[in-house]
């Protein structure tokens, strides 16, 4: 492996600080399922479980639902906003079968 195509795992310490920070924060959110890359040290990607799950992580990140985006795809419906924590971009969604939440609820 050509390490000098790859950034240490220093570079992602800011994201992985924040997500603490906000975890110690809101210890009660739903939890996700987040992935980070190297390539971009200041985003992650936060997958949640349903659209409840979505609506706490939107209130406690202080996002607007205006900013909630909604579309349609062959698997089902997909919500997403992107909030800051700090310098740090968190890319929230959820995909889900919008008959399978109303059957739950």
């Amino acid at each position: 492996m050509d390490t000098s195509l790859t950034n240490p795992l220093g570079t992602q310490a800011a994201l992985f600080a924040a997500l603490a920070r906000f975890t110690e924060a809101h210890p009660d959110l739903p939890g996700a399922y987040i992935t980070a890359s190297d390539i971009t040290p200041a985003e992650a990607h936060v997958l949640l479980d349903g659209p409840s799950d979505l609506e706490a992580w939107r209130q406690a990140l202080h996002a607007e639902p205006a900013d909630v985006l909604i579309t349609e795809r062959a698997e089902g419906t997909k919500l997403l906003f992107t909030a800051s924590l700090g310098r740090i971009a968190l890319r929230v969604y959820t995909i889900f079968d919008p008959a399978a939440v109303a059957v739950s609820a």
